[in-house]
């Protein structure tokens, strides 16, 4: 079996996905088309846990074949009953003017909840070396001081909203290297001193985000997950992630692989010594 099916048929089964025409949608383009990466989040409130999110991935020499797979699934979402899916911000971006030897990786996810008008696909598109790209992206995004403070890598990664009920937005996700985290004039500039440090001064990558407001997301790619869940401290994030650890002993045991662990924060609640809101995210690549 494919293993970035044995890993959403896992994610379905552990976190009880109750099957609708959505995830039907997702789960034959997952069959279908040649992503090569499988990406599924838990998030994580005092209200309790959500796993109605899976991302897709293509990789460079899949761009063109993922992008004619893409515009499939929006067309098939679109044409679902009570959806209305303003595909106007994915056409700003992705049309003949997009160079796709610049995207080193493209992705789709659905993030489905309940309530249709919070549901949303999400398209995202990691580029390298596309200064246009990325002006067309920031005057996309609600402006913030200082936001190109934060692109000190060619590598730029941006994700296109478009909601159920017809809104549309767009999130930018600037990372910080080992390097950069240990750069104190880096870290003084952009204000994370404060908040990069132990754990998450040990982290591999952290991508950061914004919400409205300005307020930030930093997501954690850490060293060592088990490690991370322990300092924060919360119940039903090490619950979660036992969930993650047995998926991880499975595709140790049938195709030698693990899947990477990404933890996403919302700075002010670090800063307090807080944590209630936490996405826990797990990918897999099929790549050899």
């Amino acid at each position: 079996m494919n293993p970035l099916i044995r890993v959403y048929d896992f994610h379905k089964k552990e976190f009880g996905l109750e099957d609708n025409i959505f995830l039907q949608l997702f789960k034959v383009l997952l069959f279908t088309s040649p992503c090569t990466i499988l990406e599924c989040s838990v998030r994580i409130s005092p209200q309790g846990t959500h796993a109605g999110r899976c991302r897709l991935g293509y990789v460079q020499q899949d761009i063109r074949e993922g992008l004619h797979a893409i515009h499939d699934f929006l067309h098939k979402i679109a044409g679902c009953e009570d959806v209305f899916l303003n595909r106007d911000i994915f056409g700003q971006i992705v049309n003949n003017d997009l160079d796709v030897s610049k995207i080193i990786i493209l992705g789709v996810g659905l993030d489905y909840t309940k309530h249709a008008k919070d549901s949303k696909v999400k398209c995202y598109l990691m580029v390298r070396e596309c200064p246009e790209m990325i002006d067309k992206v920031l005057t996309l995004h609600p402006p913030l001081d200082g936001i190109r403070d934060y692109l000190v890598h060619e590598e730029f990664t941006f994700g296109l909203d478009m909601y159920f009920d017809g809104r549309t937005g767009i999130e930018i996700y600037p990372f910080l290297d080992r390097q950069d985290l240990n750069n104190t004039a880096l870290m003084g500039k952009l204000k994370l001193r404060d908040v990069i440090r132990g754990d998450f001064e040990k982290c591999n990558l952290v991508d950061v985000s914004f919400e409205d407001g300005g307020k930030r997301v930093l997501h954690c790619h850490p060293q060592s997950p088990t490690r991370f869940v322990r300092s924060i401290g919360n119940r039903q994030l090490s619950l979660t992630y036992s969930s993650v650890q047995i998926l991880n002993n499975l595709l140790k045991r049938s195709y030698q692989k693990e899947a990477d662990v990404i933890f996403s924060l919302v700075e002010d609640e670090i800063l307090l010594g807080d944590i209630r809101n936490i996405k826990l995210h797990y990918n897999l690549s099929s790549r050899p």
